[in-house]
């Protein structure tokens, strides 16, 4: 099936005939019909909607995935293929999730270093735009944020869409949201384990519980000390744990609830890790194995470094080491560069 680079429309109303009302209102000094018609001219005098294409950067392909659902009847989905892109050899996909009501050409466009990430290791990339009214957010029915009742359907509709034109590993894809993205991402890995190799999750707002397969998936977990979502991001790194899953926790002083640069530093090294884990596997069957039973995966006690969330500070993952630090503030690091980027080292001197 083609991909095919297309245009989605947003609806401007023009309303040249208010004009000369505003006209007569001032000269009349009637300030209050002023106001008053700029409050109803939207609703009593629209007329026929213009439509203005949404500009779509070269480089970016565009589809649409139809459903039922009133608010999200065509899903544009966006797709951006690394300039390295080699027919034949299985290639990566990073999904980044937008928020509430962000649209995906944004999302993408917010993290230019991480396209150029994408372009040296060969990952495509792909975000999407779901609409929603706020107010509708928990509804579980219509909610993007819960992938069972529609969105999941859609992206993996998405992904096998990619799949058929490009050699893309849609396995083993890398998942990453901030705010209501981070909400449906968290979610999807949860649902559709299969499918996710590792899931950056960036200050989501409420979580739904994992299941005995989240420990299939690499986990990593950032929120600003300071969001209300705080304890509830704590409340989800123990039931990761609980489930037999190490998920890599991380807070910031300061953080708002859009995010942090260090978060996002951290979680690109993240996904370069997983991406460098499995990448002997791209194009492979998925076995049904955890990651802590397949050969080259690092899961808990085995990873080499272990971090103290009380201090952010980190040291060589030794049965000594691991017993110093409480078991509520014990994070393991997989990887001395993700360590770099999660704290600072321990001296030796303390």
């Amino acid at each position: 099936m083609n991909i095919e680079t297309s245009s989605i429309y947003v609806k401007v109303y023009d309303l040249p005939h208010v004009y000369h009302k505003v006209a007569r209102c001032l000269s009349s000094g009637y300030a209050l019909y002023l106001g008053l018609l700029f409050a109803t001219a939207t609703v009593l005098h629209a007329e026929k909607p213009v439509v203005v294409p949404e500009v779509v950067p070269e480089g970016i392909q565009t589809f649409t995935i139809k459903t039922r659902m009133e608010a999200n009847k065509e899903v544009p989905f966006y797709l951006r293929v690394p300039q390295n892109y080699r027919p034949g050899k299985a290639h990566r996909l990073l999904f980044l999730c937008p928020g509430l009501n962000l649209g995906g050409i944004k999302k993408i466009g917010m993290y230019p270093e991480w396209m150029k990430v994408a372009d040296d290791r060969g990952w495509f990339v792909l975000s999407c735009t779901f609409h929603m009214p706020a107010e509708g957010n928990k509804d579980r029915k219509f909610s993007f944020y819960y992938p069972e009742e529609f969105s999941g359907k859609v992206v993996l509709e998405a992904l096998k869409r990619v799949s058929e034109k490009y050699s893309v590993d849609v396995d083993r894809i890398l998942m990453e949201g901030q705010s209501g993205g981070a909400q449906f991402v968290h979610r999807f890995a949860v649902w559709a384990p299969d499918r996710v190799i590792a899931v950056a999750v960036n200050s989501s707002s409420w979580f739904d519980p994992p299941n005995a397969q989240s420990n299939r998936v690499a986990w990593l977990m950032t929120i600003g000390e300071s969001d209300n979502s705080f304890s509830n991001s704590l409340e989800m790194v123990d039931r990761l744990r609980q489930v037999g899953a190490a998920p890599l926790f991380r807070s910031y002083i300061g953080m708002l609830h859009e995010g942090c640069w260090e978060a996002n530093e951290l979680t690109i090294e993240f996904f370069k890790f997983h991406d460098s884990r499995t990448q002997h596997e791209l194009g492979k069957p998925r076995d049904g194995f955890t990651i802590a039973n397949q050969p080259l995966a690092l899961q808990g006690e085995k990873m080499p470094y272990v971090g103290d969330s009380q201090d952010w500070e980190y040291v060589p993952n030794t049965p000594e080491e691991r017993e110093n630090i409480a078991e509520d503030y014990r994070v393991y690091i997989p990887s001395e560069e993700v360590a770099k980027l999660w704290g600072k080292p321990k001296s030796d001197e303390e």
